[in-house]
């Protein structure tokens, strides 16, 4: 531990004398599934080696850290929309606004699009997102208002925000609650879906409520809710992250977990954030100073899983394929269960035509 923390001390003193050299990995088989968290409104200094957030220090020095990844946009919705589309649509999502007339993407192509045109599967799990969209329903019955059933907020979610999202009600489907009645263990129904392949997505999205997530000060109808906010957003980790890596999903599967926060309170590209791979395809023990942004996370889906790129940012981001323990050419996916009808790569032509890609993966 004290070796690891004196090497993420250098790096954040000096971020470009912790590189370290990635190993070759086969990135066709770094993973069959990801869950995406977000947390709130910190710099990666807000994080590392600050008392009040023990766990996410643990994890960062258990896993891989990346001390070189910045946020991309102020205030929080342009760095969300970025995470799923490749742009941060900052003429309008600069006022943090609500899903309505002048606030939507319209028909931007999304992470959704590519996911299902690949044949993977998704969902997006939102902490106090209400049961039924109730007076604010989309045209898919996506609920469009802003508290929810609590403190929720809507510019954390950035779904709602894409037409072909917001219109289609198989799509709105898949943006629910994270948790059952009016509180989670945490999260009990998200957690549930991470007990079989059968329930889980390949990419899975969590988005933690304003308490949660180190917003900070939150109130909802008047009363203040949370004050503090790295201790409670940590405690929430605490109580999460293990039950996400004892899962079925993750001790039987190829399965990544990453956590990011949306901003920090410096500009890009130097807004530097905390970001952790994680799981059992992660390395251990791992401190990488390459370049990284929020567009880096849709690079390595699109590396990954043989996405085509969304805009030019994404397809120009370095995807995070470092941070993945190696495997050799011609492994199916290591899956324990021994049941390949879960994994996306069996079959010849699992994701269509493979004679456009090169031999080293690349579009």
């Amino acid at each position: 531990m004290i070796v690891t923390m004196l090497v993420l001390a250098l790096a954040l003193s000096n971020p470009v004398a912790a590189t370290q050299t990635a190993g070759h990995v086969d990135v066709n088989r770094a993973f069959n599934y990801v869950v995406v968290i977000v947390m709130e409104n910190h710099g990666l200094r807000d994080v590392i080696n600050v008392s009040s957030a023990p766990f996410m220090n643990q994890l960062a020095s258990s896993y891989g850290l990346a001390v070189n990844y910045t946020a991309i946009d102020h205030p929080s919705l342009p760095n969300y929309l970025g995470l799923i589309s490749g742009q941060d649509f900052s003429s309008w999502s600069s006022s943090d606004c609500s899903p309505r007339a002048g606030c939507s993407a319209g028909s931007a192509p999304n992470l959704v699009d590519s996911l299902e045109n690949r044949g993977l599967t998704w969902k997006a799990y939102m902490e106090d997102y209400p049961s039924t969209c109730g007076s604010h329903c989309s045209p898919g019955d996506c609920f469009v208002g802003d508290n929810g059933a609590g403190v929720y907020a809507a510019r954390h979610d950035p779904f709602v925000y894409f037409d072909d999202i917001a219109n289609s009600t198989a799509r709105c489907s898949r943006i629910v609650p994270a948790y059952s009645g009016t509180s989670g263990s945490p999260d009990d129904l998200f957690l549930s879906d991470l007990s079989s392949p059968s329930t889980a997505s390949n990419f899975m999205w969590l988005t933690p409520n304003s308490c949660n997530d180190t917003h900070g000060f939150t109130y909802h109808n008047g009363t203040v809710l949370c004050t503090d906010s790295i201790s409670i957003g940590d405690n929430y980790l605490s109580r999460l992250v293990p039950k996400i890596l004892a899962s079925e999903l993750f001790t039987h599967q190829k399965a990544a977990l990453f956590i990011t926060f949306d901003e920090g309170e410096t500009r890009y590209p130097n807004d530097y954030v905390y970001s952790v791979w994680a799981g059992p395809v992660a390395k251990t023990g791992f401190v990488s100073s390459s370049h990284f942004s929020h567009y880096s996370v849709l690079s390595t889906l699109e590396r990954v899983w043989h996405l085509q790129p969304l805009t030019s940012n994404d397809a120009n981001a370095s995807p995070m394929t470092e941070f993945f323990v190696a495997h050799h050419h011609g492994d199916k996916g290591h899956l324990e269960l021994g049941d390949e009808r879960n994994d996306p790569w069996n079959g010849e032509n699992a994701f269509g035509d493979r004679d456009k890609w090169s031999e080293d993966d690349s579009w």
